[in-house]
């Protein structure tokens, strides 16, 4: 009776514990591990990106500088794509593709690329690498005080989602400097694991790109799905033309004596045009710097150059111009001149950074330079500028910030399109005394106007005289050179320097 007894106890425990485990879903008698939650990483269609890159030394244009690995987690969009931020392939050398399980790797290529948008697209070298990853939908309006989803990704490839409320909807700068519509979040991220960007859920849909995290105020910014939406959109009519600019400067018309000067009537507000960009789709269209723009479209403008949107309320003129149009657009402006209101119709283009006096970004290709006798001359940018530090808007050389940030504002001479600066000095047998020379913008060589690298060359090579002349905007002014010495200093250049090429235009 009493082995019998047991035998009953054994039978009710092992029940027990048979129905608990049952009921915890574990799997018994199969020999495998439980199945993984609901939110694991196989039901995101992410990828792993990981990019190795090599920039330059814009201080020393002929120099690359020492490759570069950086990772992010890519989402998976139609057409068999994987979308990522720009600035993670920017100068990339290759880039790889990975399942979160590690199971599968593959090349990738750069379909469509957009660093002011901070946005690119990549294709897998494998047509079938992304099968059994379905692509991921846009999500679309999100309105303040919406939750959004971070996928963080830990090494092992589990999937960390943590939500986040959003705290303001408004434009900040993004990588290149331009600015475009952000979300901020309040929350932490603490499974980062030093993915340069992570993908933003909004009810499972692709909702942005965490962009920065300040772990100290926990602040995340995230690239506003908006953006995503017109990058899409502008791929598929391809070629891709990017975001559209109007081209004009304007500042807030909050003066009421200026107001009066310029007869405008009391009840109206709008923005005062401060300057009109030579060659811009504004200056084609006949806005003048004075007018005063109070209505784009059917939007009307406020005094502090606000619109009022459907979802975000107050939001900068920008975001209407580049977030709801697109390059080729034609579109109503409304302006005051003189006190008289009219229209104009103004066709909207893109501005790429080589329209630029002083370029924002130089991505995926070397600066353009000249090296003659020693003397190392480049088109002034503002990575050249960057180099000086994070404080380089302080400690960069006046003379070259003053280009940089007027340059929308100058008068610009028909045959220079960039500045060319004297940027540094090789020592040399032909370049005794001229060692500390740097930083020179150059207006002249041999009696030639430069206004690119190419001039620099040009003036040179079809000089023959003895000696060649170039002037400066700063002291000195004026150096020479010896035009019979230029060719064997050059050929000691790559020589001793191992310099090669000693020009890149």
């Amino acid at each position: 009776m009493i082995s019998k007894n047991r035998f009953r106890v054994r039978a009710i425990l092992v029940l027990t514990v048979l129905v608990m485990m049952t009921a915890a879903g574990c799997s018994l008698f199969t020999g495998r591990p439980p199945a993984p939650a609901a939110g694991g990483s196989q039901n995101y269609s992410i990828v792993k990106v990981t990019v190795t890159s090599q920039g330059w030394y814009f201080h020393r244009p002929w120099q690359n500088r020492r490759p570069a690995t950086r990772q992010a987690i890519g989402a998976v969009v139609e057409g068999g794509l994987v979308l990522v931020t720009a600035n993670l392939v920017a100068n990339q050398r290759y880039i790889e593709l990975e399942h979160l399980d590690r199971q599968r790797q593959c090349a990738g290529n750069i379909q469509v690329v957009d660093y002011e948008a901070n946005l690119a697209l990549i294709k897998p070298a494998d047509p079938q690498f992304l099968s059994g990853l379905p692509p991921m939908a846009l999500a679309g309006d999100i309105r303040p005080q919406s939750v959004l989803t971070v996928l963080q990704v830990k090494p092992n490839g589990d999937v960390v989602p943590s939500r986040g409320a959003i705290t303001s909807v408004d434009l900040a700068a993004y990588p290149c400097g331009d600015h475009f519509l952000t979300y901020r979040l309040n929350q932490s991220l603490q499974f980062r694991y030093a993915n340069l960007t992570l993908p933003v859920l909004a009810s499972g849909k692709l909702a942005g790109f965490v962009m920065r995290y300040s772990s100290k105020s926990q602040t995340v910014e995230v690239l506003a799905s908006p953006v995503i939406r017109h990058f899409m959109a502008d791929a598929d009519m391809a070629p891709y033309r990017g975001f559209p600019r109007a081209g004009f400067r304007y500042s807030p018309l909050l003066d009421p004596q200026l107001k009066r000067y310029i007869h405008l009537p009391e009840a109206v507000e709008g923005i005062y045009i401060q300057n009109v960009l030579k060659g811009s789709p504004a200056e084609k269209a006949g806005l003048k710097a004075g007018d005063v723009l109070v209505q784009v479209g059917e939007n009307r403008i406020s005094s502090t150059g606000h619109f009022r949107h459907s979802l975000y309320g107050k939001t900068q003129l920008a975001h209407l111009i580049r977030g709801t149009y697109f390059v080729g657009d034609r579109v109503r402006f409304v302006i005051y001149r003189q006190g008289k209101k009219r229209e104009l119709a103004i066709t909207l283009d893109h501005r790429n950074p080589e329209q630029y006096l002083v370029p924002p970004y130089i991505v995926d290709r070397p600066p353009h330079y000249v090296i003659i006798a020693g003397m190392i001359f480049q088109e002034l940018s503002v990575p050249y500028l960057r180099e000086y530090g994070s404080e380089w808007r302080k400690r960069a050389p006046v003379d070259l910030l003053y280009y940089s940030q007027n340059q929308d504002y100058l008068v610009r001479d028909e045959d220079r399109s960039k500045i060319v600066i004297l940027s540094g000095v090789i020592p040399t047998a032909l370049t005794i005394g001229y060692e500390n020379l740097r930083n020179l913008v150059v207006s002249k060589i041999n009696g030639k106007s430069i206004g690119s690298a190419k001039d620099v060359a040009a003036a040179i090579s079809t000089f023959r005289g003895k000696y060649c002349k170039i002037e400066f905007e700063q002291h000195p002014h004026v150096i020479y050179l010896d035009r019979r010495e230029i060719p064997a200093i050059d050929r000691l250049v790559r020589e001793k320097y191992r310099i090669r090429p000693l020009s890149v235009y």
